[in-house]
């Protein structure tokens, strides 16, 4: 199985806007910028290919620091980059594909292998929800193209009803890593206070 990992991003500059009742414009950067190197990292000592879509060539030194390879995004939204890159990862050969957000501040290597382990076998999806259940935090797929990228509000059910409709097999992927994403002032509290426990 030939994997990559893709990393969607908007940028720095562009991140963590619902943090500004408590962070200023540099903060939200600074946080922005610690998070995705948090999920490069990890990314990169699960799978040597990983690769940062974003409109924002101004990531580059970062995402090269961290071992990944950036993507410039032409079209707009995050689907839309999605796609992207999983049209030049299939060009390239790739078998299986996931897709991590930049924003998981205690994602650890286990919790990437866990997502690809849960792949089914042949053609299938797994899933990992955020921690409210309803947005999609991890997605493995494999083909790449086995069900369509359905990101936004909802995108978990939405991910489960695509896999239904696409006739393949689906498993869920329930881990505390996968299932906190930083993006409230609420978020940002819990993680300073708990940290990995968050």
């Amino acid at each position: 199985m030939s994997v990559r990992i893709i990393v969607p991003h908007r940028g720095l500059a562009a991140a963590k806007t619902r943090l500004a009742p408590v962070l200023d414009d540099d903060e939200r950067e600074a946080l922005a910028g610690r998070l995705l190197e948090q999920v490069l990292r990890v990314a990169h000592e699960a799978c040597g290919d990983v690769v940062v879509i974003t409109p924002s060539e101004a990531l580059a030194p970062l995402v090269s620091a961290a071992g990944a390879r950036l993507v410039v995004q032409r079209g707009l939204g995050l689907n839309a980059g999605l796609e992207q890159a999983r049209d030049e990862a299939m060009a390239e050969g790739v078998t299986a594909l996931v897709v991590l957000h930049g924003d998981l501040p205690n994602l650890g290597a286990d919790d990437v292998a866990a997502l690809l382990d849960a792949l089914p076998e042949g053609r299938g999806v797994a899933i990992a929800p955020d921690k409210a259940g309803s947005g999609t935090n991890g997605l493995a797929l494999r083909p790449p193209d086995a069900i369509a990228f359905k990101f936004g509000i909802g995108s978990f059910e939405a991910h489960l009803a695509g896999a239904a409709g696409a006739g393949v097999a689906v498993s869920e992927v329930h881990r505390p890593g996968l299932a906190f994403d930083l993006d409230t002032p609420a978020d940002l509290a819990r993680w300073l206070e708990l940290g990995d426990a968050a």
